[in-house]
């Protein structure tokens, strides 16, 4: 750390703007006590002094024009334009997949929308503050000025929010290389440096999360940068620079407080081992600068301390009383094996679901261990002990704090890592005189580095193939919140959710509604409250208690808040319309209501995104009805009327053995298209009936018989987006494509040796076409237009081999696909790909000629299992944990159920025996 005397004084003018800045600070401090007391006055004059007081610093110590041209002409050589190439690698890199990527601007994660909803209820159209209370935190408000920014300037709406996540990101990886190259000036270790931070999982997929930290982190950096060149070039305007980004370092988030201890513990550190330096008045006087620089940045939020310490320190000291009852030694499951577990497994466990982002990708690449911890033991022997602090302390606060959801907490320490990292492979460059040790080490280093770099871009890329690879990236939950938006502003039936330059405010060039709304959504988490905040979101809400009934309410608390937010409505001049999402949750829910429908009208809105449909009842109220409506809700029980946990069949097609309309010869296959019209499979009829959601028969497809277009022996049933159906022929050995009407599309008759005894298909979110070809002990996939892309399985009980098997089922959120496989008494889990994944017991199975069936609902993660040769429905979830069973309410009875299919929370069950269908409400 060089202390060499300035060489030049303060003129006048830099005293004079001193002097300003002074001034400007005293009117901040000023305007903030006014502020915090009520007084109006001190509203505007809080930021202008705060912005004042930092421009006049700067203004005071900026180099004359003579300096900056020189400085200027200096940017014209190699090393910028090595610094340039790096800066375009992370865009470019960061820009890889960007469509398929979860961050593909339909996305926020959770906490992102509380900062943007943050912003729209406490920044905007309010004076400043540095930090406002916050449910159970001091959100600092830096961050949120600084988004504002970019969202006037681009658009209020997700990637417009990303693209001013992405410049954090950016300026933190540009000012890390720029330290790396400060310490060694070495093109070889800044490149390392540049590949380890670019493609370092965690970081890499924080570019577009959000919070606050990041700001901390890129301030740090940038602190630590100017700090560092002021001490080393001797310039008071670096050192201001420096002052001044670790005051806004404090002022963006919680880890600010974390540089700044690193900077008071590493100070004394430096004093000790350069003491004889302090003599020097350039010392003091730099330090003063600095410490200036931090107080004009740091007035704010130092005010806003003073005035609110209680909700200040309340998050952080309920984490630090929490800790310390564990050291003094409170039992478990709180005790200190709690929170060295939690840190342990944050930085080593395989799958360790408190992170968040990347639960089974770790923090640190293990490999990188071996270069970033000699690289802690050189940063110490080399006296950079910030590096050292700034690495460690996030840790520390981590252990502290322990508990879920902590990795954010160590994003500060990303660029000191590097930084330790970069003394290791700095350490192997001075290794000349010893060339031999020097290759080998060099090789060493750089195989570990390849270690680390291999596994990192491959998982990295793997989440960018998929918006749904991170499910924290919510994608499903800002496509529901942009198509209800919609319904809300007036548009009963929007067409599908897609990106608007504006989304986070109220729709211009429309009329207001004619309508209030309430609704009750699934996942009502942050974003559908942002999404809605111009148009009162607590109040469309309240329907559901402004949660998501889905996770966190019971069906009671559901039924509450509906009645509730009812009974409470003021009527105005306007309509009331009612939306639920379709769920188990809120089926009884809805049945109650519509015991009040004669007072308005129904009504079904849906809409498809990623694979999955969203389907809500909309029940709509005209306003001279409302105050009879309320009253019929005031008269509705006090709770949902209790139903027995036997579930009861509430419709059974009466079928009957025969050839006649809605009779049946032993029916294999169901399926049920879009609008809840049942097929069934009349085996030996060779025929397709079709019925209506009520049970009534409605047509009959198909003639017996071996032409083509002809069914022979129809088995499964499967029906696509588009309303085609797919009809495996057994008989036949075919499968056989069909229009929605019946007429022929194709018929496919497999790859090489071609079909033996197809028996059930299944369709992927990405209608890729699964059809189980038993007689070859194998799945075959198709594309739409009867392309092969692969095929998988052979006759065996191994893994990914089968006996007989007889179902298939896919996941549309996982895409994972489920085979039933009897004899073996399992059922077996592949990707999309046929790889296996994972396989199920089932000791009730295993005797021949079952017909046993799949059928998956990927909304309440359950799959239902069936057998001829048995009179219950198993239930499991998607990770094969036995639920239960459904079993029909006596004297009805399950016939040799044989097929299955879902509709509408509805389980149809095929009866083979019985010749019938049964009909059971989940």
């Amino acid at each position: 750390m060089d202390l060499a005397p300035t060489k030049d004084g303060l003129p006048k003018l830099r005293i004079l703007f001193l002097g300003f800045s002074l001034a400007s600070l005293a009117v901040c401090a000023f305007g903030a006590a006014a502020h915090y007391l009520k007084w109006a006055w001190g509203d505007p004059w809080q930021p202008i002094g705060w912005l004042l007081s930092m421009f006049f610093l700067l203004c005071a110590f900026l180099p004359d024009p003579r300096d900056l041209a020189t400085g200027f002409k200096s940017l014209i050589k190699p090393k910028t334009a090595f610094f340039l190439f790096w800066i375009l690698f992370f865009v470019v890199s960061h820009l890889w997949n960007f469509r398929t990527a979860p961050w593909n601007g339909d996305a926020l994660f959770d906490e992102s929308g509380n900062d943007l909803g943050y912003l729209k209820s406490y920044i905007i159209g309010h004076p400043y503050q540095a930090a406002w209370f916050h449910g159970v935190i001091s959100r600092e408000t830096l961050f949120h000025y600084y988004v504002w920014g970019f969202l006037k300037l681009f658009g209020f709406n997700i990637l417009s929010y990303e693209a001013a996540l992405f410049a954090i990101w950016l300026t933190a990886f540009v000012f890390t290389l720029l330290l790396v190259d400060l310490f060694f000036g070495s093109y070889s270790v800044t490149s390392v440096a540049a590949l380890s931070f670019n493609f370092l999982p965690f970081a890499f997929i924080y570019t577009f999360v959000g919070y606050r930290y990041p700001m901390t982190v890129a301030l740090a950096v940038v602190s630590l940068y100017f700090l560092h060149l002021g001490f080393k070039t001797t310039s008071r305007f670096y050192l201001s620079l420096g002052g001044i980004a670790a005051g806004l370092c404090l002022a963006s988030s919680i880890p600010g407080k974390q540089y700044l201890l690193a900077l008071v513990i590493a100070a004394p550190l430096y004093a000790v081992f350069y003491w004889r330096s302090l003599g020097r008045t350039v010392a003091w006087s730099s330090l003063a600068v600095i410490v200036y620089g931090f107080l004009a940045a740091a007035t704010p939020i130092l005010c806003y301390i003073i005035f609110n310490r209680e909700h200040y320190t309340s998050y952080e000291g309920a984490y630090i009383h929490r800790f310390w009852d564990a050291v003094r030694g409170t039992p478990a499951p709180n005790d200190m094996r709690y929170y060295v577990t939690g840190l342990w497994n944050c930085f080593f466990a395989a799958h360790f679901w408190p992170r968040l982002l990347f639960p089974d990708f770790l923090p640190i690449p293990l490999p990188y261990y071996w270069v970033l911890l000699p690289g802690f033991v050189l940063a110490l022997w080399q006296k950079r002990f910030e590096v050292v602090l700034l690495a460690t302390l996030p840790v520390v606060g981590v252990f502290v704090t322990g508990g879920a959801a902590v990795e954010q907490r160590l994003l500060l320490a990303i660029p000191f890592w590097i930084l330790l990292m970069s003394f290791t492979f700095a350490a192997l460059l001075k290794l000349r005189p010893w060339p031999g040790v020097q290759i080998a080490l060099g090789v060493l280093a750089g195989l570990i580095l390849l270690k680390g770099l291999g596994p990192s871009i491959r998982y990295i890329y793997s989440k960018t193939t998929s918006p749904f690879s991170i499910g924290h990236y919510a994608q499903h939950q800002v496509a529901v919140s942009r198509f209800l938006k919609h319904v809300v502003a007036g548009q009963e039936h929007p067409g599908p959710p897609h990106l608007e330059r504006d989304e986070f405010n109220r729709i211009e060039g429309i009329a207001a509604p004619s309508y209030d709304t309430f609704i009750c959504e699934g996942d009502a988490y942050s974003i559908i409250h942002l999404l809605l905040h111009d148009y009162d979101d607590d109040k469309i809400l309240s329907f559901c208690s402004g949660l998501p009934f889905l996770i966190v309410m019971s069906e009671q608390d559901v039924w509450n808040a509906n009645k509730n937010a009812i009974v409470a409505y003021t009527p105005s001049n306007k309509d009331l319309k009612l939306i639920w999402e379709r769920d188990p949750k809120a089926e009884r829910i809805i049945r109650q209501f519509q015991s009040l429908r004669d007072l308005g009208t129904e009504d079904s809105i849906s809409f498809s995104f990623g694979g999955r449909l969203r389907t809500f009842y909309v029940l709509n109220i005209p306003n001279n009805n409302i105050r009879q409506f309320q009253q019929g809700v005031k008269a509705l029980p006090a709770t949902p009327q209790v139903r027995s946990l036997t579930r009861a069949v509430t419709n059974m097609f009466k079928g009957g053995k025969g050839t006649g309309k809605g009779e049946f010869d032993f029916p294999h296959g169901i399926a049920a298209d879009r609008s809840g019209n049942i097929l069934v499979a009349d085996t030996n009829n060779g025929r397709i009936q079709k019925f209506s959601p009520s049970g009534a028969f409605v047509t009959s497809l198909g003639t017996k018989g071996t032409g083509y277009g002809q069914c022979g022996e129809p088995n499964g049933l499967a029906i696509c987006r588009t309303g085609n159906i797919y009809v495996a022929d057994a008989s036949n050995h075919r499968v056989e494509k069909l229009a929605p009407d019946g007429s022929v599309i194709d018929e496919w008759k497999g790859p090489d040796p071609g079909f033996y005894g197809p028996r059930r298909i299944a369709i992927g979110p990405d209608d890729s076409v699964y059809v189980v070809d038993q007689g070859r002990a194998r799945i075959v996939k198709f594309s739409p237009d009867g392309q092969v892309l692969a095929t998988w399985g052979t006759k065996g009980n191994g893994d990914g081999q089968f006996d007989d098997h007889t179902s298939v089922a896919v996941d549309p959120n996982t895409n994972k696909i489920y085979v039933a496989d009897p004899i073996n008494r399992r059922i077996q889990v592949f990707d999309s790909d046929g790889r296996f994944l994972t396989k199920w017991i089932i000791p009730e199975w295993g005797r021949p000629a079952g017909f046993e069936d799949l059928a998956i609902d990927s909304k309440a993660g359950r799959l239902y299992a069936s057998s001829a040769n048995m009179n219950t429905v198993l239930i499991f979830d998607l990770n094969g944990a036995r639920i239960g069973t459904v079993t029909p309410k006596p004297p009805d009875k399950l016939e040799g159920p044989s097929a299955l299919a879902l509709a509408k929370r509805k389980l149809y069950v095929l009866n083979m025996a019985g010749n019938r269908v049964s009909e059971i409400d989940l």
